[in-house]
């Protein structure tokens, strides 16, 4: 098969990839001459963060080996970024290709295909090789140009979906994951724990008395209540754990590498937080407010598969949050596991 039915078949099978991940795993294999062994990068601005969050958020892995790398300016990677309107050829110097390419000081030659759009430069692919040129570089420019474009739309196209994806495990109302976001994510930590015996905790909070707040100062107060107590929580708990509106005033909160013992002072810090001064409800309307929270810890010997192990979690968390509400609320309660893996710990009101 020629050069050129090589690359249509390649550029065909990006524009098919149905994941970022997949994508990033077709885009490591460019054609090639024979005992060629080239050296590939895909490299993404993102300045805002915002693709890195989006890839996170639906749990997409990209092939280590394509990338993407995320960087906050392509120009301050690779000057020359600033004037690549088109394909590039020619030889690579470290001193301004190494950040594109890095740990490998042993090439010789380069390809930069610049991925636009809307004439602005938002990625660059390159194609390196450590003798003779990648034989991408012998294609005819237009060629070259076809494939950045075929990138560039596909990368657009995942992003959007990965947007929409992403829409679906956000709550409108906090901005926090939704349950669905929730419940992969307990799936996941679930898959750890049987692997690897790591303990986590998931917590699930109820906001005490809501449902007077709404009754008497109506539905914007309570809107209003809930988006300050979000504030609070997420002021106490750490960028690594995993937070979601579960619904109406539920949420939940999933503490990795913590057992039930060490997820009480993150418990009582929240409850602490939610107390500290009244939440305005209204101009000149505020309320002191406070929070119930249920705890439970996976378990390495959690029956079923990973989804209804995960789904009995949560709702372990939640028979342990019925408890504390059944004492009449402002406390914590521990699910039957969590207890016993917290000796020492009770069940009753945390200090005031």
């Amino acid at each position: 098969m020629v050069l050129q039915e090589r690359v249509l078949e390649w550029a065909h099978e990006m524009l098919a990839a149905p994941s970022l991940g997949a994508f990033a795993g077709v885009a490591v294999h460019v054609p090639a001459a024979p005992g060629e062994d080239p050296v590939v990068s895909l490299v993404l601005a993102d300045p805002s963060h915002e693709l890195r969050q989006l890839m996170l958020g639906i749990g997409e892995a990209a092939a280590p080996a394509a990338g993407p790398v995320f960087v906050d300016s392509l120009v301050g990677v690779a000057p020359q970024c600033a004037a690549l309107h088109a394909p590039w050829c020619g030889e690579y110097r470290a001193a301004d290709h190494a950040l594109l390419l890095p740990g490998d000081p042993g090439l010789r030659q380069l390809v930069m295909l610049p991925l636009q759009r809307e004439s602005q430069l938002i990625g660059v692919f390159c194609v390196a090789s450590h003798a003779a040129r990648p034989a991408l570089a012998t294609l005819e420019p237009s060629w070259m140009a076809h494939v950045a474009a075929v990138m560039a739309a596909t990368l657009e196209r995942l992003f959007d979906r990965a947007r929409l994806l992403r829409a679906g495990m956000t709550d409108p109302l906090t901005g926090w994951n939704s349950r669905r976001f929730m419940q992969a994510r307990l799936r996941e930590e679930v898959a750890r724990s049987r692997r690897f015996g790591a303990a986590a905790t998931c917590l699930v909070i109820d906001v005490d008395r809501l449902q007077r707040v709404n009754e008497r100062f109506g539905q914007p107060a309570g809107d209003r209540a809930l988006r300050e107590i979000v504030s609070r929580i997420e002021s106490q708990v750490r960028a690594s754990d995993s937070t979601a509106h579960l619904g109406s005033d539920q949420f939940a909160v999933l503490l990795p590498a913590t057992s039930a013992a060490l997820a009480v002072p993150v418990v009582e810090r929240i409850q602490s937080a939610v107390r500290a001064s009244p939440i305005e409800l209204a101009p000149g309307v505020a309320q002191a407010m406070s929070v119930s929270i249920g705890i439970a810890s996976s378990s390495a010997d959690a029956a079923g598969d990973g989804k209804a192990a995960a789904d009995q979690w949560l709702a372990e968390a939640e028979g342990a949050l019925h408890r504390a509400k059944l004492r009449g609320g402002d406390c914590y309660a521990f699910s039957s596991a969590a207890a016993t893996s917290a000796p020492g710990r009770s069940a009753h009101p945390p200090p005031q």
